[in-house]
C-alpha cells in the first residue's frame, strides 16, 4: 500500500478496516485524516488538513481480497498486532515486514519504511511528466523543496543530459550560422 498511496509509515499505520473499505469492498479513495499526518498535532496542527489520495484499481481488487480473507473487522487497524488488543504493529515491526518482503523479492539495497514513500514520489514524479508541483500537492508537502530531495539523481544521469546538448547544439549552430564561416571557428 505504501508504494501505491505514498503515505507514510506513521500514516499506514493509523489506518483502520473503514478507512480503507466499506463493507469489504476496499473504497475508491482514503482519506487520512489530519490527528494521523505528519504535524497533525503538535503546533502547526491547524494548518495541516486531511490527505485525500485516490486508490489505483489493482490495490482495490488486493485490498477487497485481503480483507475477504481476513478476520478484520470495522474498527480494528489494518497492520494489527498479534501482541493482544486493538494495537497496530509498531514501526520496528513494520521495518522488519518491509525489508523480509525486498529480500523475498531479490532486492538486498538498503530499505527502509519511508522507501515505499520515495519509490511512490519518483513514479508519480515521472508519470506526471516531471511536474514538481502536481508531485508536492499528491504528497502532501507544504513546499516543492521538500518533495525535491525524494528524486535522487547520480551522477551519469546528469552527465549523459549534458552531453545530450550536442546533438540539440549542431541543429541550433546549423540554423543560425552563416554558411561561410572563418577556418578557425569551423569545426
Amino acid at each position: 500500500m505504501g508504494s501505491y498511496l505514498g503515505f507514510r509509515i506513521s500514516e499506514l499505520l493509523s489506518l483502520k478496516v473503514e478507512d480503507v473499505a466499506e463493507n469489504g469492498i476496499a473504497r475508491l479513495e482514503i482519506i487520512v485524516s489530519r490527528r494521523n499526518l505528519k504535524g497533525g498535532r503538535g503546533a502547526r496542527r491547524r494548518s495541516v488538513h486531511n490527505r485525500r489520495i485516490v486508490v489505483p484499481e489493482k490495490l482495490r481488487r488486493v485490498l477487497t481480497d485481503f480483507l475477504g480473507r481476513s478476520a478484520l473487522f470495522p474498527g480494528s487497524y489494518l497492520f494489527q498486532s498479534r501482541e493482544g488488543g486493538n494495537r497496530p504493529i509498531g514501526r520496528s515491526q513494520a521495518h522488519r515486514i518491509i525489508v523480509g518482503a525486498a529480500n523475498a523479492c531479490g532486492i538486498y539495497d538498503r530499505i527502509a519504511t519511508h522507501s515505499m514513500r520515495k519509490s511512490f514520489v519518483r513514479r508519480i514524479y515521472t508519470l506526471s511528466g516531471h511536474d514538481l508541483i502536481k508531485t508536492q500537492r499528491i504528497v502532501g508537502h507544504c513546499s516543492p523543496l521538500s518533495t525535491a530531495r525524494y528524486l535522487e539523481t547520480d551522477q551519469d544521469d546528469l552527465d549523459a543530459l549534458v552531453r545530450a546538448q550536442d546533438g540539440e547544439f549542431s541543429q541550433i549552430i546549423k540554423q543560425e550560422v552563416p554558411s561561410q564561416l572563418p577556418e578557425c571557428c569551423s569545426a
